[in-house]
């Protein structure tokens, strides 16, 4: 959300709203809470909705196997190194370089650009290579949902996921109950139960 909203921007949240579409922006409380339950808030901008099928193929996004045209503000993760120098506050400020950091002793970066500020980068006479990160497809990522190694996902390839629409009809196997049990456990206040080769919900098939 870095390229869409800029320090200083008032946003206005509407706290009651039952009507959402690609692209919208959202508030929401992460799902996942840390170890002391501290709540955290996020803006994001809504790119699936009930009914449809993600994935991500060599850092496109595709929904229901389209891909989205809309990819200006869209950051991918760079590696960059300098000429031999380090980069001060200034340098990092007009360039945008807020979501990284220094990787090595060597001057050497990472930091999430759209591909408008990479290209700029490029051109400045202190910056040595910018280098666009690419995971390989097959790479697991634990910290791509749902975190199973079954799921070879990164942040680069990563499923297709299906969002469960109202009254869906889901078939659950060993595999697929990963990418829902939360929904069936936290959200919809059911118990699971796996026994042998049976899954059970509220004690029933």
């Amino acid at each position: 959300m870095q390229a869409t909203y800029n320090y200083g921007d008032a946003l206005l949240i509407k706290k009651i709203y039952n009507t959402y579409h690609t692209n919208d922006i959202i508030y929401f409380r992460y799902p996942v809470t840390d170890s002391i339950g501290k709540k955290t808030y996020f803006f994001q901008r809504l790119i699936g909705l009930p009914g449809d099928s993600i994935a991500i193929a060599n850092k496109e996004v595709l929904i229901n196997g389209m891909k989205i045209q809309d990819t200006i503000t869209i950051k991918n993760n760079y590696f960059i190194k300098t000429v031999g120098i380090k980069l001060d506050s200034l340098f990092k400020l007009n360039h945008h370089l807020v979501e990284g950091g220094e990787v090595s002793d060597e001057f050497d970066y990472s930091y999430s650009l759209t591909k408008e500020e990479s290209e700029i980068l490029k051109k400045d006479s202190l910056i040595k290579k910018v280098e666009l990160k690419i995971e390989k497809p097959g790479s697991f990522d634990e910290t791509c949902f749902p975190s199973h190694q079954h799921f070879s996902w990164n942040l680069d390839y990563y499923g297709k996921v299906y969002v469960p629409k109202k009254n869906d009809t889901l078939r659950l196997d060993s595999l697929s109950i990963h990418l829902y049990s939360d929904i069936i456990q936290v959200y919809e206040k059911n118990t699971l139960a796996i026994k042998h080769d049976s899954i059970l919900i509220n004690n029933q098939l």
